[in-house]
């Protein structure tokens, strides 16, 4: 099955070294970058080749003056929190599976770049609220009303909270590849039916995954967005976000800025 189009396909003929020179959209290349979907023997090789391939892709110029800009944007305090923490270790998030790679990451249509929808982070820190604020009224102000109240009475909350970026930092690269291995197919593929003995054969499957640091920006009042502030740090460090999280995924470290 053909996946990609044929401009597209003129650029992979040259391989992934020509590609780092033109400066890739490493989204595109997650989405479309197989010319046509592995089948057979091979194909966990092949998408595990092509994962690794835009792992060791760098970041575009084009997104580190954006990124820039951004920063600029939200640099008033009276306007936004805004601040960055490193992942404690690497983030899935937004995995996909309507790719030839069957995996994939959350990543910034325009520019190709890891990033963390507005939404998740809203969910978090909503989430955190829930286990530290005690104070529904606030938590109303924060967040809006409760999911599952009446429409009549929707309220959208006194803060916005805006996608959170992949910071371009010198020499790193957004992506990892990883792995992860079924060791009991026919066992979870029948949800239980087939029992999970020690004679089943391990199936490595190739995943993409995130590593380095996030900028997150919630704008509002000062007082208001420095709680939200608070709760986030907290969610993040302690409970993460994305997929995975009880394997250790998504947890961030402290230090911010």
């Amino acid at each position: 099955m053909t996946l990609c189009r044929s401009a597209i396909s003129r650029l992979l003929d040259h391989g992934f070294s020509a590609l780092r020179r033109a400066q890739p959209h490493c989204g595109l290349l997650l989405a479309k970058g197989l010319a046509s979907f592995p089948d057979g023997d091979k194909a966990g090789e092949i998408k595990a080749g092509h994962i690794r391939a835009i792992a060791e892709l760098g970041v575009p110029d084009f997104y580190r003056l954006a990124f820039e800009r951004w920063q600029r944007t939200t640099a008033d305090a009276q306007r936004f929190a805004a601040f960055r923490l490193p992942l404690a270790g690497r983030l899935y998030i937004g995995v996909v599976r309507d790719n030839a790679l069957e995996t994939g990451v959350t990543v910034s249509h325009t520019y190709g770049m890891p990033l963390i929808p507005g939404s998740a982070v809203k969910g978090l820190c909503r989430a955190s609220a829930g286990r530290w604020l005690d104070n529904p009224e606030a938590r109303r102000w924060l967040f809006g009303n409760d999911p599952g109240e009446e429409e009549t009475t929707a309220e959208m909350g006194g803060l916005i909270f805006h996608d959170a970026w992949w910071v371009p930092e010198r020499g790193e690269k957004p992506f990892v590849a990883e792995v992860v291995t079924v060791h009991h197919r026919a066992y979870y593929g029948n949800e239980g039916r087939d029992p999970a003995t020690d004679f089943d054969s391990p199936i490595p499957a190739p995943q993409i995954a995130v590593r380095g640091s996030f900028h997150f920006v919630i704008e509002g009042q000062p007082l208001w967005t420095r709680l939200a502030r608070r709760l986030l740090e907290e969610g993040l460090q302690q409970h993460g976000i994305g997929g995975k999280r009880s394997s250790g995924y998504g947890r961030f470290a402290g230090g911010s800025e």
